[in-house]
């Protein structure tokens, strides 16, 4: 991924903005106070957060737009304070993205490339909960939220308490029974046991399913950072709507075949319940196996199933019928996104599977993957058929009337030095970018001129 988004992302792990997301949280609600002062006990406390939560809350009126409820509406106040111990648990765990980085590098190892999800918020909580969570199990101390609750205990007890609970929470698959813009009642999809969950509006409508950690939170119970959703009506963010068209993914019948087929690669009961003092080996990986198999449901299903330096990319070279129609069409297309003058990125989710580029009369759309190339094609015949003229089965590996020495040409064309990727590929991530700079350096040495280069690969 993108290295800038790294350092400016979440500190949960998420690549938006730091005070988009956990930074709205870093200081306790004003409401909030009565229930956390220091010195109360703990029934005094339960009887604190029952005021600030509202014994009627269940049925109170929906809330106003906004994460978690509104100021007036009791619950917002008691989310704040649960987002607001999720950041505390973050910061205390800052220091180690050190070692979260050699995560990282473990991953960027793996078959599937990670790093074309990671603009997906959800999925990037979610790799960085495996982290903490899933990696250090073998022994307590090892556990860095365990550990930070002992830290916390001399400071904030009842914070501390939470924590330690949380340290216990596994990454599960729940079906959603019911919904309402602030809760949701979850079933567990191994033991049948419901839960009352807040979801702080981020379980949409339509969401069917849900994988996620339900944390225990002042006697009540939230979803944890990553909440990755199974339905028509789930988007993996909140500016990327799903896709037109795309298939209902998780019945329940289908929600759990994969659970189950997700306990049998760990060699567990569906109703077991997981605890890392217990199941450390299972523990380890449940959290990346659950995750594989949300991801191959929500991703791969419909786009395919992207390889890791997979080579040459297909391009499909299209005769343009109507400028105007296409230039209207792609304004209001929320899965295109303007990426420069008359260049668009095509996605699906938050994953770039395209881009188109107009060319004179023509539009050049080159995938991002073999993999995704039928659906990238599919796409432009529903979509933009009027606009341009999209064949049955027309790939172009080269563009007509162009030699092979062509700056166009160079931007399709595999490179050793970019692991077998294209430059138009490689200008996706960040390694890439760092090496297609050096190549273009090498460039400038020779003479050459590469302002149009440097325009066509977003550099």
């Amino acid at each position: 991924m993108d290295a800038s988004k790294l350092r400016n992302s979440c500190i949960c792990g998420n690549t938006l903005p730091y005070l988009e997301c956990c930074g709205r949280f870093a200081d306790p609600h004003p409401g909030a106070k009565a229930a956390t002062a220091a010195g109360q006990g703990l029934a005094e406390a339960a009887t604190a957060s029952d005021l600030i939560f509202g014994a009627a809350d269940a049925d109170a009126a929906p809330e106003a737009a906004g994460e978690g409820g509104s100021a007036a509406d009791g619950s917002g106040a008691m989310y704040h304070a649960f987002r607001h111990g999720l950041h505390e648990l973050s910061m205390a765990l800052f220091p180690l993205r050190a070692l979260y980085q050699a995560y990282w590098e473990k991953l960027t190892k793996e078959d599937y490339p990670h790093d074309m999800l990671m603009e997906d918020p959800e999925y990037g909580r979610a790799i960085v909960e495996n982290f903490f969570w899933d990696h250090f199990v073998q022994y307590s101390d090892a556990r860095p939220i365990l550990r930070t609750a002992r830290e916390l205990e001399a400071k904030d007890l009842r914070l501390a308490h939470d924590l330690m609970q949380w340290s216990y929470s596994p990454l599960w698959f729940y079906r959603v029974q019911e919904r309402t813009p602030k809760t949701a009642r979850l079933i567990n999809l191994g033991n049948l046991k419901t839960h009352v969950v807040y979801h702080g509006g981020r379980l949409t409508e339509g969401v069917e399913g849900v994988l996620t950690r339900i944390l225990p939170f002042r006697g009540k119970e939230f979803c944890g950072h990553a909440s990755l959703v199974f339905g028509e009506g789930a988007a993996a963010s909140p500016d990327a709507p799903p896709a037109a068209g795309a298939p209902a993914a998780a019945s329940y019948a289908r929600m759990e075949s994969l659970f189950r087929a997700g306990c049998r690669e760990l060699a567990v009961k569906p109703s077991v319940t997981l605890r890392p003092d217990v199941h450390c080996d299972e523990w380890r990986r449940h959290g990346s196996v659950f995750l594989a198999l949300w991801r191959a449901e929500a991703y791969d299903s419909t786009v395919g199933r992207p390889a890791r330096g997979s080579g040459s990319s297909p391009v499909f070279n299209l005769a343009l019928r109507s400028r105007d129609a296409l230039l209207s069409t792609l304004a209001v297309c929320q899965e295109a996104r303007a990426s420069g003058q008359g260049t668009w990125d095509l996605r699906f989710r938050a994953m770039r599977v395209a881009r188109m580029e107009l060319k004179g009369g023509n539009l050049l759309v080159t995938v991002a993957d073999p993999a995704f190339r039928a659906h990238v094609r599919d796409w432009l015949r529903d979509r933009l058929g009027a606009a341009v003229s999209v064949p049955d089965d027309g790939v172009v590996e080269s563009m007509p009337g162009e030699s092979p020495e062509s700056q166009d040409m160079w931007v399709h064309t595999p490179l050793d030095a970019l692991n077998g990727q294209t430059p138009v590929q490689a200008s996706g991530h960040d390694w890439g970018r760092r090496r297609l700079q050096l190549l273009l350096q090498e460039m400038i040495k020779q003479g050459r001129d590469i302002v149009s280069l440097r325009s066509q690969l977003g550099l």
